[in-house]
């Protein structure tokens, strides 16, 4: 998963640590020793941050420096082989290292450019390098205050040298690196990548210490998009309206916790079984650490629908016939309606309901066959049909009579839950005066 830093140090840190613009898409820490001497060799750490909002691809990473510090590969500059990608939110950290070849202020400075050329971000950091004692001190140089963080020229001469891939990292430090020892918190969220409406998604979140001293206390919370309904969470928790938090203890060095949370998925109202998934996310953050700092993971879930798409009865191959056994019929006497429902389709038809609409003032005769209904005026509701199967069909009958003479017309009526309308069929009966 992908660790997010979504908080940061006080600006005079920042600053100090050889930190880019505020307003640049790439934000770019710089750490390294502060001071050292003529032929020790130096690293510096490099950190990418992606606060642009949006995934960025295809980065390049090329590097200026100051005479005084050597590189194996070639003099200044020098670019990254290959390129780098950062999903927003997220970062990546890089390694560089330099022989000290002159006493005085040594610099290098990093720029991010795209594949276009266009300026991403950068920063500057410097180092204070010592003579040797009993070597010949130079002169130092005039101190020279940073370069403006501008988007410079693309240099034509000298071309940059292209050199292996610098050692690179996508864990997320807390803190930029200091020569003290400190506690480094990594957070990773997993949650199933794909689940069926109605099923239940074990979100697990496991906080663990890199770092060489045991972490403060902390706080873990997860908030998640509406489509999820909590169910159940690790003990200690604090649930709030569409998160849950915990207070965590201190975590020794190279040792874990975990928390976790299980969420009811639920695909939206709109999707149904042919549909796409549709994405929903849950966000974890680790905060209450130094320097206001925070960590973040992010898990999504595909979840698909178990709701069939609304068919006409046409498109669902339905048929329904309702038919009279006696006609004409004389006052007095009854006639038997016959009514079928046949799956002509090629699915189940999902479950249906079967309302058969008697004429005005007639009066059942006898029980209707399936013999449960639901009688309502002139409305007999029969108990619901399941489902047919392709090439099915179900069979009812009820039995009326009517006081007067004249055409009694008698509707039947079926419904479903998977379909899209009704479907009809009318028969018309003659009672005739003796």
């Amino acid at each position: 998963m992908n660790r997010r830093l979504i908080g940061s140090v006080a600006v005079g840190a920042m600053l100090a640590a050889g930190v880019g613009r505020a307003e640049d898409p790439v934000l770019v820490n710089i750490t390294g020793p502060l001071a050292a001497k003529v032929g020790e060799r130096v690293a510096f750490e490099v950190e990418l941050v992606n606060r642009s909002g949006r995934p960025i691809t295809g980065l390049r990473v090329v590097d200026y420096f100051d005479a005084g510090l050597h590189h194996e590969a070639s003099a200044s500059p020098i670019e990254q082989k290959g390129t780098i990608d950062l999903a927003a939110g997220t970062t990546r950290r890089l390694t560089l290292d330099f022989l000290l070849d002159e006493p005085g202020r040594q610099c290098h400075r990093v720029e991010i450019l795209d594949q276009a050329h266009k300026y991403m971000g950068g920063a500057t950091e410097c180092v204070q390098v010592a003579a040797v004692a009993g070597a010949p001190a130079a002169a130092p140089p005039p101190v020279v205050a940073p370069a403006p963080v501008v988007a410079p020229p693309v240099p034509l001469t000298p071309a940059p040298v292209v050199v292996p891939p610098l050692v690179a990292s996508a864990t997320t430090p807390l803190l930029p690196a200091t020569p003290a020892a400190s506690a480094a918190l990594e957070l990773d969220l997993v949650a199933p990548t794909e689940a069926m409406s109605g099923a239940v998604a074990e979100c697990i979140a496991t906080v663990r210490n890199a770092g060489a001293v045991a972490s403060p206390p902390t706080t873990l919370e997860f908030t998640w998009d509406p489509s999820f309904s909590p169910l159940e969470a690790s003990d200690g928790y604090k649930l709030g309206t569409g998160q849950v938090s915990w207070t965590l203890p201190a975590v020794e060095p190279g040792g874990q916790l975990r928390r976790q949370i299980n969420l009811r998925t639920q695909a939206p109202s709109t999707s149904f079984r042919e549909s796409p998934a549709a994405r929903s996310c849950v966000r974890g953050v680790l905060g209450g650490l130094p320097g206001g700092v925070m960590v973040a993971d992010e898990a999504c879930v595909m979840v698909r629908s178990v709701t069939p798409r609304p068919r006409t009865p046409r498109e669902a191959g339905l048929r329904l016939t309702l038919a009279d056994l006696d006609d004409p019929v004389q006052i007095g006497g009854a006639t038997s309606l016959v009514c079928t429902v046949t799956n002509n389709g090629t699915a189940p038809t999902g479950r249906l309901d079967l309302v058969i609409v008697l004429p005005d003032q007639s009066r059942i005769v006898g029980d209707p066959s399936p013999s449960r209904v639901r009688i309502d005026g002139a409305n007999v509701g029969f108990d619901s049909i399941a489902s047919l199967p392709p090439g099915g069909h179900a069979t009812f009958e009820v039995a009326y009579r009517v006081p007067v003479a004249g055409n009694a017309r008698a509707t039947a009526i079926v419904t479903g839950s998977e379909l899209d309308g009704s479907l009809e069929s009318i028969c018309t009966t003659s009672f005739a005066a003796p």
